[in-house]
């Protein structure tokens, strides 16, 4: 794929104003709030000089999201017709599955986050102008404007063929597209379904449960009648854990206005307590309220869902003033991931069968999640780093798919990295109701971050920002979920396909 060139004449622009002042993940995400203080278990921490694996470079994360990622995701089939209205259903090879012609509008949102995060790292603007496309496509036929929400499920059209449930997990990725995309370029619009999104989810005439302080599972086409993912009166995790990886982490200290930051912090706050409140037990967070403590991998109850807990808990335990969840995850988090972690093999495990016993194997996407955590433990800890030095390199290794042009990753594989299964070409195991391009792409962001912070670097990431406004908005720029100063702008003048919005160049450095 051709890289988008920098513009001739750009811009550095001069950070000692408000470098120093620019706090990523603030309590208000206002931008005005000092870093923590130096004793603060949660402040930038060097990482150390010696024992550096190979492969925990910025380079090599470049590499894999460029040649193992992006292929299958900038190939024709993957862009729609018309642009923009992405097929969920696509083969091993890229090719698009007319047989199954339907949409789920909360894979499309998974697939304006790919092409939004690919901006973010390569600043080609192919990649922006698909996730723009993607945007505006889902909030046209997505949003359910006559009963409120987003449809379950479109045709080929952009229409409902019928009235589905309407789940606050499905609620949550379709607005992950519109979130992903207002992060890299502040868009109004985008934002604005991000907000009617959430306002929704915290309704208490529709998915918020006052009385129990959680959020629905889920509520009929209409809005009016409750509905359960799994057993009826059971609480799925998801509910809880999936709007806050999925928007409100990423959007919360960027939202323009300080009244919205500080309410989606309390959200935040909120859904971590309901979390641990409800979910959490012996050392895990369990999938669902009616199945805690049952060692069988079923109903979510797998390392990928309780450790990415851990990982939502510990990002917002960082924004909250008071740390209320520290002593917890200094206690349980790092617990929970070594045993996950399979040392023999260098690989991450598949789910717990007792408090000491695990089965082996592991998905795609709970093997990001695993080094996501540990990449971001090790920020601390850097006994960490020789562990994710191994599952990473399995990463790359084991997942993705060398034998076709299109690559991208295979959703399983066994304890030693073998493939589960003999995919054919038409198999729609790489992108289907539930695979999609986003961790992957999210997986490439965190290591590549984190290899930076390894090597002492600071990170460069792309934004598209209206050009009246770059100073202010890359000034409160983050990189991405983690916390981290602003080490350098640089305006990289006019967008080809939109003049008034300018690319910049923010590169951040003390990750955290």
């Amino acid at each position: 794929m051709n890289i988008a060139r920098a513009r001739p004449a750009v811009a550095s622009l001069a950070l000692a104003a408000f470098a120093l002042g620019a706090c990523s993940g603030c309590d208000s995400g206002s931008g005005t709030t000092p870093p923590p203080p130096a004793g603060d278990s949660y402040a930038y921490k060097a990482p150390p000089a010696t024992g550096k694996p190979i492969g925990l470079d910025p380079a090599t994360w470049l590499a894999h999201h460029q040649q193992d990622l992006l292929p299958y995701w900038t190939m024709d089939a993957a862009k729609g017709t018309p642009l923009g209205n992405f097929p969920t259903y696509r083969g091993m090879d890229g090719s698009v599955r007319t047989d199954l012609p339907n949409r789920k509008p909360r894979m499309m949102g998974r697939q304006v986050f790919t092409y939004s995060i690919g901006f973010l790292l390569t600043g080609d603007e192919a990649l922006l102008d698909l996730a723009r496309l993607g945007n505006r496509w889902l909030l046209d036929h997505g949003r359910d404007t006559a009963r409120g929400g987003w449809f379950s499920d479109l045709d080929a059209q952009g229409q409902p063929p019928y009235l589905g449930d309407k789940l606050a997990q499905d609620m949550a990725y379709d607005a992950m597209g519109p979130a992903a995309y207002f992060f890299v370029t502040a868009d109004a619009e985008a934002e604005g379904a991000v907000l009617q999104t959430r306002d929704l989810l915290f309704d208490p005439a529709k998915y918020w449960d006052a009385a129990n302080g959680r959020i629905r599972d889920g509520m009929d086409p209409t809005l009016t009648g409750e509905r359960s993912m799994g057993m009826v009166g059971s609480w799925e995790l998801v509910a809880q854990l999936d709007p806050v990886t999925a928007f409100l982490l990423l959007t919360q200290p960027v939202l323009t206005d300080a009244a919205r930051r500080d309410q989606a912090l309390g959200d935040l706050r909120t859904l971590a307590n309901r979390m641990r409140t409800s979910f959490w037990k012996d050392g895990f967070f369990w999938g669902a309220t009616g199945v805690t403590g049952q060692y069988n991998g079923q109903n979510h109850n797998d390392f990928g869902h309780m450790l990415k807990a851990y990982w939502a808990v510990l990002q917002i335990d960082k924004r909250l003033a008071d740390h209320p969840h520290r002593s917890f995850l200094q206690q349980y988090a790092g617990a929970a991931l070594t045993l996950a972690y399979d040392a023999p093999n260098g690989r991450w495990a598949k789910y717990p069968t007792s408090a000491t016993t695990v089965a082996y194997g592991s998905d795609w996407w709970s093997y990001a999640e695993s080094d996501q955590l540990a990449a971001t433990l090790a920020l601390r800890d850097p006994a960490w780093i020789p562990t994710l030095g191994e599952t990473a390199r399995h990463f790359r290794e084991d997942y993705v798919d060398r034998g076709r042009p299109a690559r991208e990753l295979v959703p399983s594989v066994g304890r030693t990295g073998a493939w589960v299964y003999p995919w054919s070409d038409s198999d729609t195991a790489k992108c289907n109701e539930w695979k999609s391009g986003f961790h992957g792409a999210e997986h490439a962001l965190v290591m590549y971050l984190f290899s930076h912070w390894l090597e002492g670097t600071p990170a460069p990431l792309h934004f598209a920002f209206p050009a009246g406004q770059v100073v202010a908005l890359a000034a409160n720029a983050r990189p991405y979920t983690f916390q981290g100063r602003v080490a350098s702008v640089e305006d990289l003048g006019p967008l080809a396909s939109d003049p008034t919005r300018h690319k910049v160049r923010v590169s951040f450095d003390e990750l955290r």
